[in-house]
């Protein structure tokens, strides 16, 4: 009897950990943004990071900056931090004179959880090194073309 209840709950044990792995985590971030717009108008930008990690993982610092000289010089636009385990942020963005280019890069980083301080794709903050320079990862960029407006044309 007693050897009956052993091997059960050895089986359960194996069982558990057996199927533990079954789940993939998942950590994204993301920038949604027009390819290209046209001078002078009005377009929105969206950011949005998750994480379905569990075990008190949660987006531990997302920032936002943009450029509208080309990566030349950067201003912020979302610094936020110690926020849920899902963020999603919207801002409008007036583009400027056709020709010019605007940069919009946000980075991420997953803290609090089993894996310690991670990015999008899991790999480890090195927090003087990728994330200091705006690498990808933990930074994502989209590049906006302004174009001429069709009241130019």
């Amino acid at each position: 009897m007693v050897i009956g209840v052993i091997r059960r709950v050895c089986f359960g044990l194996w069982l558990l950990v057996a199927t533990w792995p079954l789940h993939a985590v998942e950590r994204t971030l993301k920038i949604e943004a027009p390819p290209a717009v046209a001078a002078g108008s009005e377009f929105a930008v969206v950011i949005s990071a998750t994480t379905d990690a569990a075990a008190g993982e949660r987006v531990g610092f997302l920032q936002v900056d943009v450029s509208v000289d080309d990566g030349h010089t950067w201003a912020p636009q979302c610094y936020l931090d110690n926020d849920g385990v899902s963020v999603r942020r919207e801002f409008r963005l007036t583009a400027g004179n056709a020709g010019t280019v605007i940069r919009v890069r946000a980075r991420v980083a997953f803290r609090d959880g089993l894996a310690g301080d991670v990015d999008y794709t899991g790999a480890a903050i090195r927090w003087h090194d990728n994330w200091a320079a705006w690498d990808e990862p933990p930074a994502r960029i989209v590049v906006i073309s302004v174009r001429p407006s069709e009241r130019s044309s």
